[in-house]
């Protein structure tokens, strides 16, 4: 075994020294531009990124030294970076003298002990701002030379490669169907000169006979016969050509074959990583993992060799991280309870790499604990709103099973730094189906194992083609367990829903187009195509006009903008040029069970009046303590306040609150600390929490959603002639207000907006929004549900929706609007994002992951205005996405009318 981690960390030390020679590069690179210009906040960005990647990575290696100078380095450029530092040249030449020793340490040559001692005083001691002198500057060292045989190349440059290369395969498909166009042009001439040569005794008898007819008669006819036979000759010389070009055409795609595939099979190969990239890190993490569990494991790997693409092995370690985790804080037990139930104290966890084909593996990860119980598991279920008491009682094995795949279900009792946000296996299931790949779930009393198939490679995967209402779609083979002609007289109305008997196991059947919404298949009445399914564990089977075999294709992204779009895992182009679709399988799954007539229930009954909520605001700012306790009265909460963390820390220890408010910089207490304390206190732990604060970076987002705030959100300043507040993101557009400011004797004032006093002022005199609605059919009018915390904002849009002629409900947040789903019917869901309770995107991806609500129109209305948020919400499976600072009435209500 201490072999076995000896050499793991050997390929650790390995892998580091090519990361660091790269990131070491950047940071020179960056400080060299320092010199000439003063720094931007783009390159303080960079060269932090850079710096803490690299302490990221040092740590991994076990290198404490590097670590910990970047640890300080970070610290530095982290204040830097936040502006509550500039840049003057002693800072510069300090981190430039940083550099100098991580660079030294890098290529070997150990500091002495006062020497880095030193160096972290004085990266410290410049972060509190304060002057520092630079200690003895360490001798350059030589660049670690690396084996003149390699050559670095960063892996975007073989990405960039790889694509081009699927590119040359497309131009390879193109050929061999250009050949075989030929050579059905080249065998269409055949039976014309086969007649030709039949005909030629009876030309040549016409032709002797030529001189026995008139004169005119003659001339005529030897004009035809000297046409005809140009033609024969002509015919034949045509041929000639057209199998002479078929010939070369084949010769050609034959020479482009070999060579695309073999190009495309060396940079697949150069991207191809072994296994043990992946488990290498493990036996530490899951020593670390354990400890903080106060568990005994026992980590077995297998599989280090097999070859696998790195973009999917980049992937999967997200998906093995949630799996260990779970099976540690979830499954295995404590040495004690293991003793009680008969087992070794030790737990085992075992992760293997098996090849299932030749273009396909198997990642298993296994554990001994105790399983997974399903009356818990159905009980959660209940008590989050996602199932009723009779419906989980009516559940099988594998349909409870699959409950621990939907975000926002866990199984634990309490939010650990380990799991229990109810999120990793949602994101595991999300990353596997992404990836092209299935997930099966065995669990007894004495284990549970996760059984993960995937394709070796992202680039090309075998999909079988099929037509279906004039349209050719791809299925990834990976999802089909065969393909079957059948009798019509084997299908039956089984269980209300057309079937098909196999192997003893009832299948339902549903046509393909009627999941895909298309026009409805016209089957031949003596024979049905079927292709069996299995998703999730659930077989099924799509009905489709016509099997056009089986191949090769290679994936095409649709982009961000259709970064995921329901029932599409993406597109191909076959051989003809023609642009393929290639179905998603677990979505046809989800549409094809809502063909079978779900329907929801009647509109839920209007909330009884209630006592309003009471708010706690931690701010140590005079200012932003008075905005926030504005915005919340006036969206009718009960506010107090504390003027740090500490003191809000008292108040929530002698009073009652349903939910904190808090800034992250504050004295005496922190607003990550106090998140953190609140966690783990066993009165508070379940309080939900808001951090409102001016840190934006990515790395402060998720400090505070690791802490355990349930929303993270940055505060958002203006300059004007006057200081004009933001409302903050949930009311960055609220009607009748531009914004906020204080004048000078401290009173907060709200600064009214013209346009819309002039709207609100119309309607004052009986005005309607929209008087052209009133003129609509005379239909039922349409219902729609708002999903918005925010009094001011709801009231705004309802006002909008209501003027439009809909019928509307609301709700005043996301567990509010689930609730009401369940119980009524709508038309369409209108959200904001960021809600207490249950937030806009895990709303619409559990919209999504239920079976009578998933093609319910959702429309997210959100301050968050990023390229990644919006990603992001198409991603939970919004429809649309609308931010709120560039909002009008009339963009929404046509988003509206394009989905109902």
């Amino acid at each position: 075994m201490s072999l076995d981690r000896e050499a793991l960390r050997q390929r650790l030390l390995a892998s580091f020294r090519v990361e660091a020679e790269e990131r070491l590069g950047v940071l020179a690179d960056g400080l060299a531009n320092w010199r000439e210009a003063s720094a931007s906040s783009e390159s303080i960005e960079s060269l932090f990124r850079e710096v803490h990647s690299l302490k990221g990575a040092s740590r991994a290696a076990g290198l404490a030294p590097i670590e910990r100078l970047c640890h300080a380095w970070e610290s530095l450029l982290g204040v830097v970076r936040r502006g509550q530092l500039s840049l003057t040249p002693e800072r510069v030449e300090l981190c430039r003298h940083t550099l100098k020793a991580v660079q030294k340490l890098h290529a070997g040559h150990p500091l002495e002990e006062h020497e880095q001692a030193a160096l972290i005083d004085s990266l410290e001691a410049a972060a509190l701002g304060e002057t520092v002198s630079l200690p003895e500057t360490p001798p350059s060292t030589p660049p670690v030379a690396l084996d003149p045989s390699t050559v670095r190349v960063s892996t975007q440059r073989l990405d960039s490669l790889l694509f081009q290369s699927e590119a040359l395969l497309q131009h390879k498909l193109e050929a061999q169907a250009h050949v075989l166009n030929l050579k059905a042009h080249a065998a269409a001439f055949e039976p014309q000169r086969s007649k030709g040569l039949l005909s030629g005794g009876a030309l040549k008898a016409l032709r002797m006979g030529l001189d026995e007819l008139p004169q005119s008669a003659h001339d005529g006819l030897k004009t035809v016969l000297d046409y005809l036979d140009w033609s024969l000759a002509q015919l034949d010389r045509l041929h000639f050509s057209a199998t002479r070009l078929e010939k070369t055409g084949k010769h050609l795609a034959q020479g482009l074959t070999q060579l695309s595939e073999s190009l495309f099979g060396e940079l697949q190969a150069v991207l191809l990583l072994s296994g043990s990239s992946l488990l290498e890190g493990l036996p530490d993490m899951v020593q670390d993992l354990a400890s903080q569990a106060g568990k005994r494991v026992e980590l077995h790997t297998r599989g280090e060799s097999l070859q696998v693409d790195k973009r999917i092995l980049d992937e999967l370690r997200t998906v093995l991280t949630h799996l260990l985790r779970n099976a540690i804080d979830h499954g295995l037990e404590t040495p004690a309870q293991r003793e009680q139930r008969g087992k070794a104290p030790v737990g085992r966890l075992q992760v293997e790499l098996l090849q299932e084909s030749a273009d396909r593996f198997e990642l298993r990860v296994s554990d001994d604990g105790h399983g997974i119980d399903l009356a818990h598991l159905k009980a959660r279920a209940v008590a989050s709103g996602l199932q009723t008491a009779e419906q989980a009682q009516a559940l099988s094995d594998s349909e409870a099973f699959a409950l621990i795949f939907v975000s926002g279900l866990s199984t634990s009792a309490i939010i650990t730094d380990l799991s229990g946000r109810g999120l990793g296996m949602a994101i595991v299931l999300e990353v596997v189906e992404r990836l092209g790949g299935r997930i099966e779930l065995e669990s007894t009393a004495q284990g549970t194992c996760f059984h993960l198939h995937l394709p070796l490679s992202l680039s090309t995967f075998r999909a079988v083609i099929v037509r279906n209402a004039e349209r050719v779609f791809a299925i990834p083979a990976l999802a089909v367990e065969r393909c079957l002609r059948l009798p019509s007289s084997a299908m039956k109305n089984l269980e209300n829903r057309p079937s098909v008997v196999l192997e003893g196991e009832v299948l339902p059947v549903w046509p393909l187009a009627d999941v895909l919404g298309l026009a409805s298949l016209e089957q031949s009445a003596s024979e049905l195509t079927l292709l069996v399914l299995k998703v999730r564990g659930e077989r099924f089977a799509l009905l489709v006009e016509a099997l056009l075999g089986d191949q090769e294709i290679t994936v095409k992204s649709l982009g961000r903008q259709l970064l995921r779009v329901r029932n599409l895992l993406g597109a191909t182009v076959l051989g003809d040029g023609q642009l393929v679709p290639i179905l998603h399988p677990a979505d046809l799954y989800r549409s094809a069970l809502e063909t079978a007539g779900s329907s929801l229930s009647q509109q839920s009954q209007q909330r009884s009046a209630v006592a309003p909520q009471r708010l706690l605001i931690a701010e140590d700012s005079f200012t932003s303590r008075g905005l926030l306790k504005a915005i919340l009265e006036g969206a009718g909460y009960q506010v107090a306040t504390a003027n740090d963390g500490l003191e809000a820390w008292n108040a929530l220890k002698q009073g009652q609150f349903d939910l904190l408010v808090s800034d992250v910089e504050m004295p005496r207490l922190d607003g990550f600390t106090l998140t953190s304390r609140i966690r783990a206190d066993r009165e508070l732990a379940d309080l939900p929490v808001v951090l409102v604060t001016a840190l934006h970076s990515a790395e402060d987002r998720a400090r505070g959603l690791e802490a355990g705030a349930n929303a993270y959100l940055v505060k958002s300043v203006g300059d004007q002639e006057i200081t004009v507040k933001s409302l903050g993101r949930q009311l960055l557009r609220v009607r009748n207000l531009l914004g906020a400011t204080v004048l000078g004797d401290g009173q907060l004032v709200p600064i009214l907006h013209p346009a819309d006093l002039y709207r609100s002022a119309l309607e004052t005199a009986g005005s309607s929004l929209s008087q052209q609605s009133q003129q609509r059919s005379a239909v039922a009018p349409q219902r729609l549900l708002i999903a918005e915390d925010s009094f001011t904002s709801r009231g705004l849009l309802k006002a909008i929706l209501e003027g439009a002629g809909y019928q509307v409900a609301t709700a005043n947040d996301g567990l509010e609007a689930w609730n009401a789903l369940k119980q009524g019917q709508f038309d369409l869901l209108v959200s904001d994002v960021e809600m207490p309770r249950l937030d806009g995107f895990t709303l619409t991806s559990r919209i999504r992951a239920d079976r009578e609500l998933a093609d319910l129109p959702v429309v997210l209305v959100t301050a968050l205005h990023s390229a990644e948020d919006r990603a992001r919400g198409l991603e939970a499976g919004a429809n649309a996405y609308l931010v709120k600072s560039g909002f009008d009435q009339e963009s929404l209500l046509d988003a509206i009318r394009r989905l109902i």
